[in-house]
């Protein structure tokens, strides 16, 4: 019987000590200069000349290479928001997202912070190869880090796992990588804090 008290008490104990750390995690709020960013707040991300989005199979083969993408979005709280545009363009293949989803930003130290997909983002592309592959990220993948400065403006380095959607030709290969670097061009000066 004693050894029950002292598991129930241990049961407790470890219950209440993460109740705690739940209730002190740090919420994440995002920076222009010194202005809070909230609701409606607009960012735009792009790939700057020179550099490229590829898309790359399990093998580390190309499936596909475009040197101009955007991802702009739209704050619908303090560090979540909506991707209102997500466009590709100079690609090896025809390359359109069909499901533009949601990201949010939290914190991780400093001024930096990970992009996690919030809501289901999807991309076609055509290839000659495969045929039609559809790939996308699901609630909870990690789509990058974004990487702030004191003035100038901001990095997301997107490097997350995509998965092949239904509707895709068999061919496809079941996963791929999705990387590239964005710069900010709006905001200026834009930073993620704890809150």
């Amino acid at each position: 019987m004693r050894y029950l008290e002292k598991f129930g008490l241990a049961a407790m104990a470890a219950m209440a000590l993460m109740a705690f750390a739940a209730s002190s995690a740090s919420a994440t709020a995002i920076y222009s200069g010194e202005s809070k960013l909230g609701a409606g707040s607009i960012g735009d991300f792009s790939i700057p000349s020179g550099g490229s989005a590829l898309l790359v199979d399990t093998e580390n083969e190309t499936l596909d290479t475009c040197t101009a993408s955007t991802i702009q979005g739209k704050l619908t709280s303090a560090s979540t928001g909506t991707m209102e545009e997500l466009t590709w363009k100079n690609c090896t293949f025809p390359t359109t997202t069909i499901t533009k989803g949601k990201l949010e930003v939290v914190w991780t130290g400093g001024t930096e912070g990970e992009a996690i997909v919030d809501a289901e983002i999807g991309v076609t592309i055509n290839t000659v190869f495969f045929g039609s592959c559809i790939y996308g990220m699901t609630s909870g993948t990690k789509m990058g880090t974004i990487t702030t400065f004191s003035s100038g403006a901001a990095t997301l380095h997107s490097n997350a796992v995509a998965k092949k959607f239904s509707g895709s030709n068999v061919a496809c290969p079941e996963t791929s990588k999705f990387t590239g670097t964005y710069t900010t061009t709006e905001p200026t000066n834009l930073r993620v804090e704890k809150e």
